[in-house]
């Protein structure tokens, strides 16, 4: 019975060690890439790390600097595969519920196919919230992980530069799509006074046919940093 006892402790432990390498290898890619990005920020790594920001490099990105970071945490990754038709309809369903949404904001007859928000204000995207939200919160239980990317339910969805309806435009609409995001808490010493942010910091990868983003950083809305 010790023998057995002594086995099954050491099977255990040889593969509690194994999965967490198996994590640790999962991980290293998009860590690093984190690594770059933030390195990029703070002047002690290539300028060319901004480029790692899913659909390119704003102005604002271009401009921002840090004096500093670390990593405080990580969330669980989350990974979803599905039915990219059905994500698309989703999509549509919930730019559909926007456009009549905005008519009705706007007093307009009709407001055109193509949702683009260019001339949408952060006080409208936050009025359309209450009619387009049976249609979100659809778009949320079928595709969790893609809509959290997206930032469905939230009024940053409606910003024109969101980079992820840009990608799933070019994605085509049958097949299978495939998405992984790992979220850090990264702290940062600002200012004077040093004063402690924390911050979330998002590393996405997105596939669908033959689109294929690579490991990218997830941007900050210039609305809402979530």
């Amino acid at each position: 019975m010790r023998y057995n006892a002594v086995m099954i402790r050491t099977l255990t432990l040889g593969f509690a060690l194994s999965a967490g390498l198996v994590f640790a290898q999962d991980d290293a890619e998009p860590k690093k890439v984190a690594e770059t990005y933030l390195n990029a920020l703070t002047g002690s790594g290539d300028e060319a790390g901004k480029d790692l920001l899913l659909g390119g490099v704003t102005m604002n990105a271009q401009l921002f600097a840090l004096d500093n970071w670390q990593f405080k945490s990580k969330d669980p990754v989350k990974k979803e595969e599905a039915d990219l038709t059905h994500a698309v309809q989703s999509m549509n369903d919930l730019d559909k519920a926007g456009r009549s949404a905005l008519t009705k904001l706007m007093g307009m007859d009709q407001v055109g196919d193509t949702l683009t928000m260019t001339e949408l204000s952060q006080a409208d995207a936050t009025k359309m919230m209450g009619p387009t939200r049976e249609k979100a919160a659809a778009f949320s239980k079928s595709h969790p992980t893609l809509s959290y990317v997206m930032r469905v339910g939230k009024e940053v969805y409606w910003h024109p530069k969101n980079p992820m309806r840009a990608v799933v435009a070019k994605a085509g609409t049958t097949g299978k799509y495939s998405i992984e995001v790992h979220r850090w808490v990264v702290v940062s010493k600002e200012g004077p006074a040093k004063q402690l942010r924390e911050w979330p910091l998002r590393v996405v990868r997105f596939k669908a046919g033959k689109i294929d983003t690579g490991w990218k950083i997830l941007p900050a809305s210039d609305w809402n940093a979530e």
